[in-house]
């Protein structure tokens, strides 16, 4: 019998994320869509999955979800101010023409 060590070294797993801003991106423009209307979240969610999109090859799926989820409610977040600034705009510019105040 020889006195040779054991070989106890132990390998990390290769499984697991390895493109966190692909993950980043995703989670960040599904949050945009659950709640509600921002405009930080929304463009987090874009320059991260534009980002990790161009760094992170094995992410390229859950970066483009997360691009157009993130894209879809910016353009709704900038028609919903549209709307409410032509319907408070409208209103307020109204109440200040002569004979319409009530």
């Amino acid at each position: 019998m020889t006195n040779r060590p054991l070989n106890t070294t132990v390998s990390a797993p290769t499984t697991g994320v390895r493109s966190p801003l692909a993950v980043w991106s995703l989670v960040l423009g599904l949050a945009s869509i659950g709640f509600g209307f921002t405009f930080v979240v929304p463009i987090a969610g874009l320059v991260l999955g534009i980002l990790s999109r161009r760094r992170e090859p094995e992410g390229r799926t859950m970066a483009l979800i997360g691009i157009v989820s993130s894209v879809v409610m910016l353009v709704g977040t900038v028609i919903a101010l549209a709307i409410g600034l032509a319907v408070v705009g409208g209103a307020g510019i109204l109440a200040l023409l002569p004979g319409t105040a009530g």
